[in-house]
């Protein structure tokens, strides 16, 4: 690429002068910027959507350059702090945390990573969740909540008449499936790193349990609440009603694959699973949605995720990230942001309007009041986060000694 060009001007003396030549030199242009973008990969279609995206802004934008890594959900947050600490930082990341960074005085404000209008087109509910000590750091892409699905025919074939909502049904639905279907799952459970910490907020909220009090400034994780619930997964596991090894098994690769084969009867999802299992072999999968079965006495909750695009200050290139996202933002590039990610709420009121129609996403929005969220304006979450997913890979074989070692930790980041 061509960092820049210099001119120089050769002025020939004439009339008769002896030759001589008076070179005057002319300031050099301005070197291209390029913005380093690490961007998470919803689905395999987001290569594609950057790319043209990359090349219409660079279009649009002479001495812009884009230059964009898509990176698998398992790796990206590691490869950004590996990016930080090696003073390689990006400009422009996209994935589910910011209050750490924010905490360390790495990013720009919201403000100034998207211009007025568009940050005015975020619905607000998601600012509230972008902010760190009562300032916006990150501008939501986007957000999911998840659903407990179900494969219609094995629940049926096993003569479960109608979905478990709650975990006493669950287990009968369990026990029905595996005597009608020995080769079949009842339920997939994800305690493998990509997203262990979901699986534990999804059945410890349905007792009840919350990963923070914002009163007092603490997380409960080692509660009764959270006991009952990682006790009532070990019950099952120990009854062989979901698969060998929960803890190695992930959510994309390992339960939704399991699950568009027909190998698995129930299985944690979202609004992004039904198209996820169109592109993956499962759109013959007649499947059904629903709330997480919960304990008795309590009452279903959805867990509600939202992710973020933040702007690095490191590399100084505030007005051109600033340019950047104003134009993914932007009603087209937006929309076909949205499709490439495969099926999520839209974090802008226009989008918004226009998805309530949607006959997935459309339910989802409506569910979102009920939703509890992370504590992502929690500078300590990540930390926490962290500590969740390693200890999950063994709790079912001690639920309390996970629990005490994941309280342990969080409170040692809560309290930096």
């Amino acid at each position: 690429m061509k960092k820049f060009r210099t001119r120089k001007i050769a002025i020939a003396a004439a009339l008769g002068l002896a030759t001589s030549f008076a070179i005057a030199a002319v300031p050099s242009q301005a070197a291209d910027v390029t913005l380093k973008l690490v961007m998470a990969s919803y689905t395999d279609d987001m290569v594609n959507y950057y790319d043209g995206l990359a090349q219409d802004f660079e279009n649009a934008n002479p001495g812009i350059k884009v230059d964009v890594d898509v990176v698998a959900w398992p790796e990206i947050g590691q490869k950004v702090k590996t990016l930080i600490a090696s003073g390689q930082s990006p400009d422009i990341v996209n994935n589910d945390e910011f209050a750490g960074e924010a905490a360390a005085g790495l990013l720009y404000r919201a403000d100034q990573i998207v211009d007025a209008d568009t940050l005015k087109d975020i619905i607000p509910a998601f600012m509230d969740n972008s902010k760190y000590k009562g300032t916006a750091y990150a501008v939501p892409d986007l957000a999911s909540a998840r659903a407990f699905f179900w494969n219609k025919d094995i629940l049926s074939g096993a003569g479960v008449k109608k979905a478990p909502t709650t975990w006493d049904e669950m287990t009968a639905a369990s026990k029905a499936i595996k005597k009608k279907y020995p080769d079949v799952y009842p339920y997939c459970l994800p305690l493998g790193v990509e997203e262990a910490q979901m699986p534990f907020t999804t059945w410890g909220g349905g007792n009840g349990a919350r990963l923070y009090d914002a009163k007092t400034n603490k997380y409960t994780i080692n509660t009764k609440e959270y006991k009952a619930a990682l006790d009532y997964l070990k019950s099952l596991v120990d009854q062989k009603l979901t698969q060998p090894n929960p803890g190695k098994t992930n959510r994309t690769d390992g339960c939704w694959a399991l699950f568009a084969k027909g190998k698995v009867g129930m299985v944690d999802g979202g609004v992004f699973l039904p198209d996820w299992l169109t592109k993956n072999g499962g759109s013959d999968i007649d499947w059904g949605a629903g709330a997480f079965p919960h304990a008795a006495g309590k009452s279903d909750i959805t867990v509600g995720v939202q992710d973020y695009f933040k702007g690095y200050k490191a590399n100084g290139h505030q007005a051109e990230i600033q340019k950047f996202l104003t134009f993914l933002f932007q009603p087209d590039n937006y929309a076909g942001f949205l499709k490439a990610a495969g099926g999520f709420i839209p974090a802008t009121k226009s989008a918004g309007k226009i998805a309530e129609a949607d006959p997935i996403i459309g339910p989802y929005i409506k569910l979102l009041p009920k939703a509890i969220f992370y504590p992502g304006t929690v500078g300590s979450w990540q930390a926490c986060k962290s500590a969740i997913v390693t200890y999950m890979g063994n709790a079912m074989s001690n639920t309390a000694k996970a629990l005490s070692s994941i309280q342990a930790k969080c409170d040692a980041a809560n309290k930096k």
